[in-house]
């Protein structure tokens, strides 16, 4: 199985790399989460989405995506990346460096 490796770094330091992956158990949450994460990001797996932030939309994502997760059920995890990035894919789909988000 090929291996594809895309080394990428930041071009504006006003800006976050951002990972976002959650769990979340009911199905209404979870659509709520993709439709708030889409607005944002750009959906890379069934549960995870990259994006590339300004502090305010990271601010807005952050608070918006928290207020639909159950606590007590779910998880929601952001993380924020810095500096070089590197982003090794597997798997279905042709991945190309314009593809990958994370710039």
């Amino acid at each position: 199985m090929e291996e594809i490796e895309i080394r990428v770094r930041p071009t504006d330091d006003n800006r976050y790399i951002v990972l976002i992956i959650y769990d979340i158990t009911d199905n209404k949450r979870r659509l709520s989460m993709v439709r708030c994460l889409e607005q944002f990001a750009v959906r890379v797996q069934k549960s995870a989405f990259e994006g590339f932030l300004t502090p305010k939309q990271y601010e807005c994502i952050s608070e918006l995506a928290s207020r639909i997760i159950n606590v007590e059920q779910d998880s929601l995890r952001i993380y924020i990346l810095y500096d070089h990035t590197r982003v090794r894919s597997w798997g279905i789909g042709d991945i190309k460096e314009d593809d990958v988000i994370i710039y």
